[in-house]
């Protein structure tokens, strides 16, 4: 069950991790050209009002939701052809919803900072709001305020950190299902413990003691250190050593003889009186004074 389970969390995980890595693309979308299209929209006004030669000023930005498109020169507008125009320019070219369609506009009079008309923008049409349809202003020096609904935002981003838990809460479980429990230690059997110099060696444990410090071996230093404690102060053959320890694997290394006697020499260095001997030619030979 776990093999046919493992590759299932794996592609779900990885198909939401691909979503959070996207998401910010996904989202920004609108919100990385939102200048420009505002840029367009301003454009769109003046061709409206019949002015086809002054300048677009550079967006006033705000805050991450609220704009200022700034003109050069005066101009008159009509409510419903400034609805349409700012509405068309900033859903011009996208295939996707739009979720841009809910704001709020303010034109502003230069001088006094005025509102000289507000209308709301929203995706739902019973909540739309455009007051003074069909009533020409009179031309002069506007500044139009754009304001989007912030709360969109958050709402989207909601989702993402929920995502995010999914997603560590999954590769927090696949670690578990891959990771072995550790098995709990033998307890010591006495009688599988032999003494060297001042140390206890117990062979079914895989444990050197000294005092009270315990060292552990690997499997082939435990089965080399048992050979070589039976055989305190002789000379034990390297055909011989291979021969027992490596007899199992069909391949007798003499590299890996040398790298884990090694090994022993330096874990039973705790006692001077121990020292662990290659005679040249011959083999090894665990002196015990």
């Amino acid at each position: 069950m776990k093999k046919l389970l493992q590759p299932a969390l794996i592609g779900i995980f990885t198909m939401i991790l691909m979503m959070v890595i996207l998401w910010p693309w996904q989202n920004d979308e609108f919100a990385e050209n939102r200048e420009i299209r505002l840029r367009n929209v301003g454009h769109q006004i003046l061709l409206a009002s019949g002015d086809t030669t002054s300048r677009v000023l550079p967006i006033n930005k705000i805050s991450e939701s609220e704009f200022i498109i700034l003109f050069e020169s005066p101009f008159q507008f009509v409510p419903d052809t400034l609805v349409k125009v700012i509405h068309a320019g900033l859903k011009e070219g996208l295939v996707t919803k739009n979720p841009e369609d809910s704001y709020q506009v303010n034109v502003l009079e230069c001088r006094g900072k005025l509102i000289v008309y507000s209308y709301q923008m929203s995706g739902q049409k019973d909540e739309t709001l455009v007051p003074c349809r069909g009533r020409i202003q009179p031309k002069d020096c506007y500044r139009i305020k754009i304001k989007f609904e912030s709360n969109q935002v958050t709402a989207s981003n909601f989702s993402v950190p929920i995502i995010i838990g999914i997603l560590a809460f999954g590769f927090l479980f696949l670690f578990k299902m891959k990771t072995p429990k550790p098995q709990s230690k033998q307890p010591i059997d006495e009688s599988q413990t032999m003494v060297i110099g001042k140390f206890e060696f117990n062979y079914g444990s895989y444990l050197l003691r000294i005092g009270k410090e315990e060292i552990e071996l690997s499997q082939k230093e435990n089965k080399l250190l048992k050979l070589f404690a039976s055989h305190q102060n002789e000379i034990l053959e390297r055909d011989r050593l291979l021969k027992e320890i490596w007899e199992d694997e069909g391949v007798f290394v003499g590299r890996s003889l040398d790298m884990f006697v090694s090994k022993l020499r330096k874990k039973l260095l705790l006692d001077p009186n121990i020292q662990l001997k290659n005679i040249r030619g011959r083999g090894y030979i665990l002196q015990v004074g």
